[in-house]
């Protein structure tokens, strides 16, 4: 199932939508050949700050996850019109298994108190 899917899904929990985009991330960063290296998470913008993917809630994630993958969709179709020959899945396996939210998915922190 497609990322898109995943995350437009009305009925599961923010929880298991991270766990099976985590999958298909695992399975593009396998073909891309990076699934061993690190990529720091990177601070996104919230309501109250700045702030560490990692450190979102699981709703915030997917919120959060979705606008990106809109950009990376964007940024695909572009590349893909730059040149004939070009691949779109390739273009955005790429753009997946190097992008700071996508490999950080399943990274977080849970706080005690809050």
């Amino acid at each position: 199932m497609s990322i898109t899917k995943i995350l437009s899904e009305d009925k599961t929990p923010a929880e298991d939508k991270l766990d099976r985009v985590a999958e298909v991330v695992a399975t593009a960063r396998s073909a891309y050949g990076n699934e061993d290296e690190s990529i720091e998470s990177p601070s996104v913008q919230t309501p109250n700050g700045m702030m560490k993917f990692v450190h979102l809630e699981d709703e915030s994630k997917v919120a959060v996850l979705r606008a990106e993958l809109g950009r990376i969709k964007a940024q695909a179709v572009e590349f893909v019109e730059q040149g004939e020959g070009r691949s779109m899945n390739r273009k955005i396996e790429e753009l997946l298994a190097t992008n700071g939210m996508f490999v950080n998915i399943s990274a977080g922190t849970k706080f005690e108190y809050i």
